[in-house]
């Protein structure tokens, strides 16, 4: 072989073993998901364990401030105002129609929030101090335990009565005492669907989730 033609072989080769492939385009989670107010980031999410009862649930006891809404609390000059959830509101009757006794216990008092319970029907005491007083005297008329019992809270006056439930469940933006005691929690925050989606998860731990469905031919 000539010799410019074996140096141009070489050059070739060189050549053909230097160059660097183009890297391959990559997708990131977060340019698939579009974070959402009120949802998780997705490294937060987990499985869902499996349910720390057999036994149907009859009564969710549910904290206002903080857990039904946002925890934002506004004044003016005819009183206090709340920002409830839509789809949480809708989730408790679902609850209350299927068995599930959504009941609000709140240490404080507050006409908006009445204004809403009366809305939706559903049973509440406001200006509890003790709450786990009120939810016993519920569970007496009842007939109702402790493991047929759930409770949703998100800050501390929430701990007494959610070590005594069956099944103790915080909002993702509770603080960390009440997420200690908690064997649930919420990858929604308060006030953006915590609650609607402790309702699902509790209706079909009970069976009735489908009835649900069924309602609006969602199946």
């Amino acid at each position: 072989m000539p010799e410019r033609r074996r140096r141009r072989a070489r050059n070739q080769a060189t050549r053909t073993r230097t160059r660097t492939p183009a890297p391959s385009p990559r997708l990131l989670v977060h340019d698939l998901i579009e974070h959402t107010p009120g949802v998780a980031e997705p490294e937060e999410r987990g499985e869902p364990k499996e349910a720390p009862v057999r036994d149907p649930l009859k009564l969710l006891f549910l904290d206002l401030d903080g857990t039904l809404t946002d925890g934002v609390i506004t004044f003016d000059e005819r009183g206090d105002q709340r920002n409830f959830f839509i789809r949480d509101g809708l989730s408790l009757m679902w609850a209350r129609d299927l068995g599930l006794l959504p009941v609000v216990i709140s240490g404080r008092s507050s006409v908006a929030a009445e204004l809403r319970m009366h809305d939706l029907e559903l049973e509440y005491y406001f200006g509890i101090q003790d709450k786990v007083e009120a939810a016993e005297r519920v569970m007496r008329r009842e007939r109702a335990s402790w493991k047929q019992c759930a409770m949703v809270g998100d800050d501390l006056p929430d701990v007494a009565l959610m070590k005594k439930v069956g099944w103790p469940i915080a909002v993702l933006d509770a603080v960390p005492e009440v997420k200690a005691v908690a064997f649930t929690v919420t990858r929604a925050r308060a006030g953006y669907g915590a609650v609607r989606e402790v309702v699902e998860r509790l209706l079909k731990h009970n069976g009735m989730w489908e009835q649900v469905l069924e309602r609006y031919e969602a199946r």
